[in-house]
């Protein structure tokens, strides 16, 4: 039976100059709506503990936070105006820093208006229950009493699900890939991670979001949050994420199923012995394991990296990626941001998917990543980049497809900007080799058409049986990791003791 729900990507935590941030209001809206299902934004709004810093640093919150109160019709105008259930689905959203109890956003079933800055964190517990909000803890592997989350006070009824990923880093565990470094606060501490808040007992789903503080709602590598819901309008969103029916990715949308004696991640079980996992997995690079884990230990393993193309390579869709955007770098003084406008051609083959990974950087109040045109066999690209204002000096950006071909297709790369170049590759040659396409003689920009990934690395799915004897509550969920290092994590799946 097909399932009666879709996988939305979007982005539930984001910033911009209504605030403290940068980028306008308009900016962060029309990036959303080019390339996410849904966005969220959060302006920074309040912080009822906050105290006089050094540097007059908070002047500047105070300020943002002034800004965020003044221009709140602005934003709901907006959220109205952008606002296409079914296509592009807009949610209301302030941010409130606590010092001792942690970063919470709020986000409103409606696009009714109100802004309700209360601040005793109970009673606004309390509103979002009476009003229908959702109170989304993040970053919370801060210590106690920086900004990190203190799961004591959670009110799981208005905060089902914790944003673990973000620009701000993983807080899956203290030892996760993507370290806490980006910010002012410190490292991660243990005791604020999701593995040690499961192992204290509390049920919470998982999502990602960006918290991007240059106005650029989705950026590629900073987080996204997977929601599955039977439609895209805000009443479906809201559902999943009450009951959990989300997972979290860091740039790449990977598609993630995971069942536990066919219920969902999210759900909770009556105890039973038997567990019957099942896992399927739809990746965007070769997938290079896909994991398991039992109260915070691996009890499976798939490898989907080791697997070899046979006979059949050339039946199922192949991944390929186009990346461009290396280019001069700006230690060295010279150099600036490079545009990009490139049509991608399919000779013999048939483009069926393609999804964009536009990072943040580099800042520009005025140019637009866009994917301007798409047929099944062409795709036409206007996109920046820079060396500048990006995720771990990431300068590249990237378009990913899904193409049924065979090894005579062919796929050719004709850019007008930043010059006029062309790089035309086969299947045959791409499958042994990536190529290198060069847009000027050193050290200007160039790009690369990756080696083939094919399907038995790209997609994955398998069943094993555990058992378990009843004597405290089973928590799994699963963790995803591509050979590129981008990552999924589900939200998880409980078996209640006896």
């Amino acid at each position: 039976m097909p399932s009666p729900f879709k996988n939305y990507f979007g982005d539930l935590h984001n910033h911009n100059q209504v605030g403290y941030a940068q980028g306008s209001l308009d900016r962060s809206f029309e990036i959303a709506r080019n390339h996410l299902d849904f966005y969220a934004f959060t302006p920074h709004s309040y912080w009822p503990d906050v105290e006089e810093y050094d540097g007059k640093i908070t002047h500047k919150w105070k300020n943002g936070f002034h800004i965020a109160r003044s221009r709140w019709p602005e934003v709901v105008e907006l959220a109205r105006n952008f606002d296409q259930p079914g296509q592009f689905v807009t949610i209301l959203g302030y941010e409130r820093h606590g010092t001792q109890e942690g970063d919470y956003h709020m986000l409103y079933p409606d696009l009714q208006g109100d802004y309700e800055l209360i601040e005793d964190l109970a009673e606004l517990q309390t509103f979002a229950r009476q009003r229908g909000c959702l109170l989304i803890p993040h970053h919370p592997a801060n210590r106690l009493g920086h900004r990190g989350f203190d799961a004591r006070k959670l009110a799981p009824e208005v905060s089902p699900v914790l944003e673990i990923h973000s620009e701000w880093g993983c807080a899956e565990h203290d030892r996760a890939p993507f370290p806490y470094k980006r910010h002012t606060e410190g490292g991660r501490w243990t005791k604020h991670t999701l593995q040690y808040y499961l192992n204290q007992g509390h049920r919470l789903g998982v999502i990602a979001s960006t918290d991007d503080h240059l106005g650029h709602p989705g950026g590629y590598r900073e987080g996204l949050a997977a929601i599955k819901a039977t439609e895209l309008t805000r009443d479906a969103l809201f559902d999943a994420l009450r009951n959990r029916r989300t997972y979290a990715v860091t740039g790449d949308r990977i598609e993630l199923d995971f069942f536990l004696n066919d219920r969902m991640m999210g759900q909770e079980l009556a105890f039973t012995k038997q567990r019957q996992l099942k896992v399927h997995v739809r990746g965007w690079d070769e997938i290079d394991r896909v994991e398991v884990l039992k109260n915070g230990r691996v009890i499976h393993r798939d490898f989907p990296v080791d697997k070899q193309p046979d006979h059949r390579a050339w039946d199922k869709p192949v991944v390929l990626r186009f990346e461009y955007g290396w280019g001069p770098w700006p230690a060295l003084g010279w150099g600036g941001t490079a545009d990009w406008n490139f049509t991608v051609n399919v000779e013999d083959g048939t483009l069926q998917e393609v999804q964009p990974c536009f990072t943040t950087g580099p800042f520009d109040e005025f140019r637009r990543d866009r994917i301007l045109g798409q047929t099944s066999n062409q795709l036409k690209i206007q996109s920046f980049t820079a060396l500048k204002q990006q995720v771990d000096d990431w300068s590249q950006k990237a378009i990913v497809m899904r193409i049924q071909g065979d090894a005579n297709t062919k796929v050719s790369i004709s850019c007008t900007q930043p010059s006029e170049c062309q790089l035309t590759q086969t299947f045959a040659e791409l499958a042994v080799s990536n190529e290198m396409l060069f847009t000027r003689p050193f050290p200007w920009e160039s790009a690369m058409l990756h080696r083939l990934v094919f399907h038995n690395q790209w997609e994955t799915q398998f069943e094993f049986e555990d058992d378990g004897e009843g004597e405290k509550d089973d928590w799994y969920y699963v963790r995803v990791i591509q050979s590129n290092g981008e990552m999924a994590w589900s939200s998880p799946i409980w078996v209640n003791k006896k």
